[in-house]
């Protein structure tokens, strides 16, 4: 009996192990360790990463998905660059990845949402950051809505993170906090 559950545990381990389908590029991880990130991996809803497909909007380094959860995820980490401003002035970086990604027609709502610092201090080791709702550019994403979420770590870099998807769920603000900074300055 006693190996009949060996076999069995050892055999689920083995499963797991091999079914996880989220796979990082060299260049990702590169940038991870440079911005001092840590990403955290959605055990649950079958996550697989996709190769980011190119556009001209903006740079994706990352993305996975899960047809379970109805939700794509792309992250874009920018590291710090001591002699590039456009590192060190987050709120700017922001409203230029919006005003890349959301259309630019009158109908069509863009709402920002400035994080409370505690949070951004306790959930994510973040010294700024916001999140930004509307509806993307086509060729952007083929999806109804994007939730945009911005982080700053003050001389460690920018996370982007945009969560895809056509119909709101909870799994949403489960899947909020996949990326943060791994220490506060």
């Amino acid at each position: 009996m006693k190996r009949i559950i060996i076999v069995v545990v050892s055999l689920l381990s083995i499963t797991y192990l091999f079914g996880q389908k989220i796979k990082y590029t060299k260049s990702m991880l590169h940038k991870m360790e440079q911005s001092d990130v840590d990403i955290f991996e959605p055990t649950e809803g079958k996550y697989a990463s996709k190769r980011p497909k190119k556009n001209s909007y903006q740079k994706i380094d990352h993305q996975i998905y899960s047809k379970e959860d109805k939700l794509e995820i792309r992250y874009t980490i920018i590291p710090y660059e001591e002699n590039n401003p456009a590192t060190q002035i987050p709120h700017v970086e922001f409203m230029r990845v919006i005003s890349s990604i959301a259309p630019n027609e009158d109908d069509t709502p863009v709402t920002v949402h400035t994080m409370p610092s505690i949070d951004l201090s306790k959930q994510f080791n973040a010294d700024w950051g916001s999140i930004a709702y509307f509806k993307p550019k086509p060729n952007f994403a083929d999806y109804k809505h994007c939730r945009f979420l911005s982080l700053y770590g003050d001389q460690r870099g920018t996370i982007h993170i945009f969560f895809l998807f056509d119909e709101p769920s909870p799994i949403l603000d489960d899947r909020l906090y996949a990326m943060r900074f791994k220490r506060s300055l």
